[in-house]
């Protein structure tokens, strides 16, 4: 039976005891394991990141450290089918006192779960979880393929990590090759010459937002998924990505990105592939959130992949 100590803090009880009050409902919470021996039996593990401090040097508004227990909150009362295979375990949040030693603890409680045959769902926090999660995958598993659903590449050169660098970083310590990883969403104007560039020359595949949405968001990241071999598969989802209609709690909101519906499109043909072994959203912001949209619009993204 495996414990991961000091380094994770349990669910909140509040959101364990979460009950509806129709005797007809079945809630996810009802299904899901925050027990040892419920890990033993999951066939996926939940982890939650509530840092921002990578956001705040890359110069974005703090708040995304609120995220992992606000999204529960909504996916816990989500509706599932009590016949189903999927067993969920909530590891509950690492705990940190900085943001390195954050990475230290999220990396040695992925590369655990991968271990140990499960597939790993993480929420942040900021964008800079990326580099301990793909970090935790490749020490496991060896060479893999990489997707970072984005209007922002996050190949910034700078000081010290921040939630602008996660993708250089992997790059550069020859954790990720360039090759095997596909940027997708991205915006021109949120992304200086220099980097796009630099990335291109790297080899990087860029796909743009205006390109997708010409071509169709379901088709084109149909496409993606199609050329992608059996290596196994990191998707990291930062929600800066969708337009502020559908979630304006996010660290930097813009009017123009993904619909929610193309979000969902976009997991449901990644949830296909019988590689993805870790699935990542980043970056919501409750502080900023409005009638709970981005939230809401998250923890239905955590649906989809396990249930939909």
């Amino acid at each position: 039976m495996h414990t991961f100590g000091t380094i994770v803090e349990k669910v909140p009880t509040t959101l364990q005891q979460l009950s509806s009050h129709d005797p007809n409902d079945y809630w996810l919470v009802q299904e899901i394991g925050f027990s040892e021996e419920d890990y033993e039996k999951a066939t996926h593990v939940l982890i939650g990141c509530p840092q921002d401090e990578g956001v705040q040097r890359n110069n974005g508004r703090a708040g995304a450290a609120e995220a992992p227990d606000k999204i529960r909150e909504r996916l816990y009362r989500m509706q599932v089918s009590q016949n189903t295979d999927i067993k969920l375990y909530d590891a509950g949040n690492i705990t940190f006192s900085s943001l390195e030693q954050s990475h230290i603890h999220l990396f040695k409680m992925v590369s655990q779960c991968l271990r140990d045959g499960k597939k790993v769902i993480t929420l942040g926090g900021g964008n800079d979880l990326s580099y301990a999660d793909a970090s935790a995958l490749t020490k496991v598993c060896g060479e893999i393929s990489a997707i970072n659903v984005d209007a922002h590449l996050d190949m910034r050169k700078a000081d010290k990590m921040t939630s602008g660098t996660p993708y250089r970083q992997l790059i550069e310590q020859r954790l990720l090759k360039p090759g095997r990883f596909h940027e997708f969403g991205i915006r021109p104007e949120s992304n200086g010459d220099f980097y796009l560039t630099d990335a291109e020359e790297m080899g990087v595949s860029i796909h743009y937002l205006s390109d997708i949405l010409n071509t169709g968001v379901q088709k084109s990241f149909s496409k993606v998924i199609s050329s992608m071999d059996q290596a196994p598969l990191f998707l990291g989802l930062d929600m800066d990505s969708v337009q502020a209609a559908d979630a304006p709690g996010v660290s930097a909101s813009s009017p123009i990105g993904f619909s929610a519906r193309e979000m969902l499109e976009i997991v449901e043909e990644a949830k296909n592939h019988p590689q993805l072994k870790l699935f990542e959203i980043t970056e919501v912001n409750p502080s900023f959130d409005v009638d709970h949209r981005t939230v809401k619009l998250a923890a239905s993204l955590v649906w989809k992949y396990l249930f939909g």
